[in-house]
This record gives structure tokens, C-alpha cells and sequence, in this order.
């Protein structure tokens, strides 16, 4: 926002091309970003650049921040290329204005039985598919392991290991493996496999999530070789969906490893239709396809992920053809992209919600303070505090300047394209006056202070929306410092480390992507009463309770009936944003980017997927 309480136009920030219209702008003030890589003379240090593919370093001037990435040619070793990137508001002349200076045509490129480059813009925190289920792990777990039943683009499921199930009842479901299954080592699949992994999936030390919300009420019974029951204390309409979330291992292989030995590559073998060959989760992760795979063969023999955090490198590297797919085009790209004729894009129907969450349970939150910085009472456990808050978010601002129309405004954690979701919730309208008369009722005319911690690299423009709704609330007189850092860092500290062994903040911007189709799991990981041994509000770090919820929840968890369960579902996401459990900000659409020709359709549950690419 500008001095004026206005966004500024994406069109009003200047190019790259005008920045740099007279060479150097200004006198760099060097700093390292997120590496601790130093630039030398490349004559001098040959050998030392052969060996680090990306030397990224970073200065500024007053209103904008240059990332310089400095590639090494992984064919001419010790030449460089330098490519620009304009971090925030970043229009494609920026990109394009950098493609003459390089001249080196083309690194990489798919082609059918070659190699298929993606860059991706969060690096995944472990390969042990149980350890922390977001995203970017999903997807590099989907490459190498299978699922009892497989999600697919449109978050609808089919056969995966198991190539049929059916109900017995309400209480029981058959399950019927694929005859021939191997894993990578050449295993045969069994039964015990999959209990194993059933068990595996709810105990990994250190989990930031584990699996009971998904499994705990599933008692697995075999019958024969192939067939096996799911019994259930409860009904449960939706076992298989949950089954799909969880990846298979190998109980030979696997059966003491740590999550260590999945990261180091150790264990990590499962029947997917990618082997893991190497793997640097910073830089760089190298899969061979799996020959001998069970399923349709992917249409390439190597996939190589690369995350490339800053968006506009990734553009970079696309346009230089050192990667063939991106994910998460950044806004401010999307229309330059549109226009150019050797790139195409496609965008996936959101599945996740940007939220604000708050500690609703702490007498004392360490992060909430009067405006002198003295200690007082958690005034986030006030609804009135909660609501004014909310009602001083300017969602539609967020989606149209922050996010350059890439965003749906959020009425509730799961979009409306989710089973379940409410019809009876009206987007909050922005009301500064009646914020500022709730802050006075509750005994904070002059508000107080508070910090919004946040990650810089998960979501994009996650930065940028944390400063935007910081200063959305100061117009209502809460002052708010903003406190960003990468996302492995972050969510290890929202999870644990704080007072009464809950999360060290008060206040946080997070994300929630519905793992299926259904927005029962949704609602119990996020809006229930946490409780870890029955796998209740598992992402509810700030520990929001309402019982009502919960009992509303529970009910639709095991309703067979589509419409009554739909209905209970819609109820409890009403009931909990009256009650501004969350502040829900926006569904991010998101966006891909690859080369024209590459037949690639995007997917509705955020993944990236070597197998969804075509030839």
C-alpha cells in the first residue's frame, strides 16, 4: 500500500528494462540470499563454480529488491550466464529484457524417453511421505510411492494398489490388491505392506502431521494374498478417499528407518512409477523411471525437480529452456506469458485457503501486547477482537492488487467447489467503523499490538500479503510487525516451542489445501477441538475450540447419506466462521508455465507431476 492507504497499481512499478536503462543504478550493497554461496571471479574459481549450479545474491535500492542469479552452464563448465529478477511486483518485461544477454540457447528439454526438467517454487522438507503432509511432499512422494487408491487431477478417486473395493456395510469395506505388484528392489507387495504402513504413517517421531486424523479409526483385517478389510467403529463414507492420502512402503525395507534414511535415499522404495536416483531437497532431485512399473509408463525416463524459490528465476529458466515446467507463475507474469508464442500455461481449480489463524486457547500469548509492548491478557480470545480484525481485511484488494487477479476472495476454509461447503456464508465486507466500535467494547479503544509471523517461500506473494494485512490493521489501530522466514523453519515453530507446548506464535498467516474431494478431513485437521490421540484439529496449531463444531463435524463424518452429511458439513463451517475460528483470506488459483507443445492440463490439488506431462 501506498502513503495514501491505496494499492499501487501493478503497471505503476517500473520495469527492469527502465531500471536498468543506465547500468548500475545504484551501488550494490551485496548480500547473500538464503545460501551462503560468495560470488568470485570466475577465471579465478573455475572448478569451485562447476560445482554449484546457482550462485543467487541480492541488492537493493529503495522500492525494490534485484535478485541476480548466476547459473553455471552445466555443458560448459566455468562459463555464467546472469539472469535478473525482479523480487514483488514483476512484469515480464523484466524477464524478457535479460534473454539477449544470455544467447546460449537451450540446456535442457523434454523429449519423449528423455528428460523432463521442473522447477518448482518450494523445495519438499523430507521424502518420508509420512512426516509432513503438504504439498510439494505429496507431489515428489507421489513419483515414488503408490497408494491403496489414487487421487486424481479433479481430487475424485480411483484404483491405485488396489484395483477394487466396495462396502460390506457400514462398518466394513473389501479391498482387493493388483495381482503382480513389486517395489523397486524387486519385492513383491503383500498385505503386510500396507499394515505396516498403516501403523508407520501415525507414529513417525517428529511428525509435524501425522496421519491419525486419516487413519486411526481403521482396523485392517486380511482375508487372503490379495483381499483385505477395513473395519470401522463408526460409518465412514469416504474410507477409500482417505486411503488415498496415504503413500505405501516397504515393511522389509523399511520396517526401523528414520526419516533420515527416506531423506538420504536409504528407504526410500515404493512401487511408483519413479525411483529416486539422487537427491538434495535445496537443489536438485534426480527420479528414473520405474520399468518395471505396475501402471502406464510415464512418457519419460528421467525427471529432474529443481525448486527455484524466487519467482522470477523461475520465469528465467523456463525462457531459457533450462527447465520445461513451472509451477506457480507469479501474478504480475501471467499475462506477458499469455502473449508469448513458445510458452503455454494452465491453471488447477483451488483447493486451499490462505488464512489467518489465532491463539484462542493461551490466558497469556507471547506475542499479543499493549501498545507500549507491556504484557496484558490475550485479547485474541475475545470474538469481539476476532471480529474487528476480520472485518478490517480487505480480501478482494489481497486477490486483485497483491495477487494480480490469481485469487478467489475466501467466505470459508474450503472452496466452494468442495463437497460440503457452505452455502449460507456471505463474504465479510470491509467496516473500519464497526471494527474500531468492537476494539472500544472490548476495552481497546486505542487498540494493542501484535506480531504476524508468517513463511516467505510456501505461497505466492505470502510476503507481501503478510505486509498488506498488517497494514489493513492498522487502520483500525493494531499495530502489527511482520515477521516472515522460510517455510521449514516456520512451520516447525508454529507446530511446537511455545508456552504450554503449543505453537511459539499468536498470530500467523498459513495455508490448508483439502486433501480430497470432501470437506469433512478439512474441517476436523482445522476447526476441531485439537486432540492428538484421536487425530482432531492435527492443523489447529493455534487450538480454537468449539464443541458445537466438533459435534456438527463428527456427525457429518459419519453420515452415509450425501445430502444430510453435505448439509452438517455446511452447518459446522458457518457455525466456526461466526464464531472467526480463522480469518480465511483467499483460494489461490494456481498457475503453470511450460513450453508450448508439452501436453500439460494442470491438476486441482496443487501437485506437480512428471506422470500428468505429456509428449
Amino acid at each position: 500500500m501506498d502513503g495514501t492507504g491505496s494499492f499501487p497499481s501493478i503497471s505503476a512499478v517500473p520495469s527492469i528494462s527502465q531500471r536498468f536503462a543506465q547500468w548500475p543504478p545504484i551501488v550494490p550493497a551485496w548480500r547473500p540470499r538464503g545460501y551462503s554461496f560468495l560470488w568470485q571471479h570466475k577465471e579465478k574459481h573455475k572448478k569451485t563454480l562447476a560445482s554449484k549450479r546457482t550462485m543467487d545474491l541480492a541488492f537493493r535500492d529503495k522500492d525494490t529488491c534485484i535478485h541476480m542469479i548466476f547459473h553455471v552452464c552445466p555443458v560448459r563448465t566455468g562459463e555464467v550466464r546472469m539472469t535478473i529478477a525482479r523480487r514483488g511486483f514483476l512484469g515480464m518485461a523484466g524477464a524478457a529484457a535479460t534473454l539477449p544477454w544470455w544467447g546460449m540457447g537451450r540446456v535442457l528439454a523434454a523429449e519423449p524417453g528423455g528428460t523432463l526438467t521442473i522447477g518448482l517454487s518450494t523445495e519438499p522438507t523430507a521424502i518420508d511421505p509420512h512426516w509432513h503432509l503438504v504439498s510439494q511432499n505429496n507431489a515428489l512422494a507421489q513419483h515414488i510411492f503408490d497408494r491403496v487408491a489414487h487421487g486424481k487431477p479433479d481430487m475424485t478417486v480411483g484404483p491405485g494398489l488396489a484395483e477394487r473395493w466396495k462396502a460390506l456395510d457400514e462398518l466394513t469395506w473389501e479391498f482387493t490388491l493388483r495381482d503382480g505388484v513389486r517395489f523397486h528392489n524387486g519385492d513383491p507387495l503383500t498385505i503386510e505392506d500396507i499394515a505396516f504402513t498403516l501403523e508407520r504413517a501415525q507414529n513417525v517421531p517428529g511428525a509435524i502431521f501425522n496421519m491419525r486424523s486419516y487413519l486411526q479409526d481403521k482396523v485392517l483385517e486380511k482375508v487372503s494374498d490379495r483381499v483385505f478389510l477395513i473395519r470401522t467403529p463408526i460409518p465412514n463414507p469416504v474410507v477409500a478417499d482417505e486411503l488415498s492420502t496415504c503413500a505405501i512402503v516397504s515393511k522389509a525395507a523399511a520396517g526401523t528407518a528414520t526419516t533420515d534414511d527416506y531423506n538420504s535415499g536409504k528407504a526410500a522404495i515404493g512401487t511408483g512409477p519413479y525411483k529416486l536416483v539422487e537427491a538434495d531437497l535445496t537443489s536438485r532431485i534426480v527420479l528414473a523411471r520405474n520399468e518395471d512399473y505396475w501402471g502406464e509408463k510415464p512418457s519419460f525416463t528421467q525427471v529432474v525437480i529443481r525448486p527455484i524459490p524466487v519467482g522470477g528465476s523461475r520465469i528465467a529458466a523456463l525462457r531459457a529452456r533450462d527447465v520445461d515446467l513451472i509451477d506457480k507463475v507469479p501474478p504480475a507474469d501471467v499475462k506477458g506469458l499469455e502473449a508469448l508464442s513458445d510458452v503455454a500455461l494452465a491453471r488447477g481449480t483451488p483447493n486451499r485457503c490462505i488464512f489467518l489463524t489465532m491463539d484462542q486457547s493461551r490466558a497469556v500469548s507471547p506475542f499479543v501486547r499493549g501498545k507500549d509492548g507491556g504484557e496484558i491478557p490475550n485479547v485474541l480470545r475475545d470474538h469481539r477482537v476476532r471480529e474487528a480484525m476480520n472485518l478490517a481485511i480487505d480480501r478482494k484488494a489481497i486477490c486483485d492488487r497483491i495477487l494480480g487477479g490469481n485469487g478467489i476472495p475466501a467466505r470459508q476454509l474450503v472452496p466452494d467447489t468442495i463437497f460440503g461447503a457452505s452455502p449460507d456464508l456471505a463474504l465479510p465486507a470491509v467496516d473500519l467503523d464497526r471494527a474500531k466500535a468492537l476494539l472500544a467494547e472490548a476495552g481497546l479503544p486505542d487498540g494493542f499490538s501484535l506480531t504476524l509471523h508468517g513463511p516467505n517461500d510456501r505461497f505466492i506473494r505470502d510476503s507481501e500479503v503478510t505486509q498488506a494485512v498488517a497494514q489493513m490493521l492498522s487502520r483500525i489501530g493494531i499495530a502489527v510487525q511482520v515477521d516472515t522466514m522460510p517455510a521449514s523453519v516456520f512451520y516447525q515453530r508454529a507446530t511446537s516451542g511455545g508456552p504450554e507446548g503449543g505453537s511459539t506464535y499468536s498470530f500467523f498467516l498459513v495455508g490448508y489445501g483439502a486433501s480430497m474431494g470432501d470437506s469433512g478431513p478439512s474441517l476436523r485437521n482445522v476447526l476441531m477441538t485439537q486432540d492428538k490421540e484421536k487425530g482432531h484439529g492435527a492443523n489447529n496449531r493455534l487450538r480454537y475450540s468449539n464443541p458445537e463444531v466438533d459435534a456438527l463435524v463428527l456427525e457429518g463424518q459419519s453420515t452415509m447419506d450425501d445430502a444430510k452429511r453435505a448439509a452438517l458439513y455446511g452447518r459446522a463451517s458457518k457455525m466456526a466462521m461466526d464464531d472467526v475460528a480463522i480469518i480465511p483470506l483467499y483460494h489461490p488459483v494456481d498457475v503453470w508455465a511450460f513450453k508450448s507443445g508439452l501436453p500439460y492440463a494442470g491438476r486441482n490439488d496443487e501437485r506437480t507431476l512428471a506422470m500428468d506431462v505429456g509428449i
